[in-house]
């Protein structure tokens, strides 16, 4: 069997009650940091289960290494999140099943549903996109054209933002950088949301400008997204008042 696991949001007491059975009963167990952030203690959760936890790097998840072994033995993939935010989980899936393994998820929170913190309305987002560092030669268009079409619709947009396997982070003053780079109607007045390290005791959350939270010093910690709102509800805006940057 291959059993994908949600770690959740933030650290090892995130993990559900059968999240951790499914943990001690495993033959195998593997986890990946390249798809997210996890600040959580990977010894404390080895202690807690009793079971060893390889990381694997984005090359060995993506390989037929871990469907090979689950077709002899129990294998869990822990996931930063829940484990089917991201796609190669779920090729993941498609190629166990096509090699006949047995398969299972165990879901967990999800910055999809976390964004609800700030007041928002989850059934008002749009299509959600990624903010990637820019390169010399790679300057993508695509988060503006799906934040374009969000806005057309009055829908809010959700932009994660970019990680690199060399644990480069891209924060929301980096994000808010690349915005302006790649929108020709997004600028300093521009109103967004910040979001750093939601589902923690540390997680913040700021209503502002861009030119107001990219100086914001409160904003520095990763994981972290930016949402770009859509037409608000007055309730809506009753909620973001209470993160407004200048409070």
């Amino acid at each position: 069997m291959l059993c994908l696991v949600g770690l959740g949001l933030w650290n090892e007491n995130d993990m559900s009650l059968k999240g951790l059975a499914a943990l001690k009963k495993a033959d195998s167990v593997y986890c990946e940091f390249y798809t997210n952030r996890w600040l959580g203690d990977l010894k404390k959760l080895e202690d807690i289960s009793g079971k060893k936890i390889h990381v694997l790097s984005r090359e060995d998840v993506e390989s037929e290494r871990i469907t090979d072994e689950a077709k002899e033995m129990n294998v869990v993939l822990l996931v930063p999140g829940d484990p089917l935010v991201a796609t190669t989980h779920v090729q993941l899936l498609i190629d166990a099943r096509g090699k006949g393994v047995e398969t299972e998820i165990i879901h967990a929170s999800s910055i999809f549903t976390s964004v609800a913190e700030t007041g928002l309305q989850l059934y008002k987002f749009g299509r959600t996109t990624t903010l990637a560092f820019l390169e010399k030669s790679f300057k993508p268009s695509s988060p503006y054209e799906v934040i374009q079409e969000n806005r057309k619709a009055g829908l809010h947009t959700l932009l994660l933002l970019d990680i690199k396997e060399q644990d480069r982070y891209m924060t929301i003053k980096d994000g808010i950088e690349v915005l302006k780079a790649i929108g020709e109607h997004l600028d300093d007045k521009t109103k967004i949301i910040a979001c750093c390290q939601l589902g923690s005791p540390d997680q913040k959350i700021k209503y502002g400008t861009m030119g107001e939270l990219s100086k914001d010093g409160s904003l520095k910690e990763t994981p972290a997204v930016i949402i770009l709102p859509g037409r608000l509800h007055f309730k809506e805006e009753e909620a973001l008042a209470m993160y407004n940057g200048k409070a």
